[in-house]
């Protein structure tokens, strides 16, 4: 009977132990995310040349958007989203997109407006 109650002692010890360094050990920090929603954006394409995609930036006005800047990533969700792509010949078309879902990298604040760049889809 010595033996089994050994072993249950070593398993005991062995879990609490476990438990002490999981409790122990520091929480990772959660990464930073900006999260908006906004009525209307604007944004400037360069096609083909540039990536592709309608909406590699995004000017949005800060109070109308309610934007604070929680760092990045930086998630914008917009109601009516418009992009003047430029093409090689031709003026600029336009492009209106409703319900815009984007994630961007950087932003720049310059008195109401917020200039989002590196966006791609979500």
């Amino acid at each position: 009977m010595g033996q089994p109650l050994r072993r249950v002692a070593a398993a005991c010890a062995t879990a609490l132990a476990a438990a002490a360094v999981t409790v122990g050990a520091p929480a990772q920090a959660a990464q930073a995310t900006t999260t908006t929603h906004c009525a209307t954006s604007t944004s400037i394409a360069l096609l083909p040349s540039g990536s592709g995609f309608l909406f590699p930036n995004l000017f949005v006005s800060q109070s109308a958007c309610g934007f604070v800047d929680n760092g990045p990533l930086y998630y914008f969700t917009v109601d009516k989203a418009t992009s003047n792509a430029s093409v090689l010949s031709g003026p600029p078309r336009p492009y209106v997109v409703y319900n815009l879902s984007v994630v961007c990298s950087a932003v720049t604040v310059n008195g109401d407006t917020v200039w989002a760049t590196g966006c791609g889809p979500t």
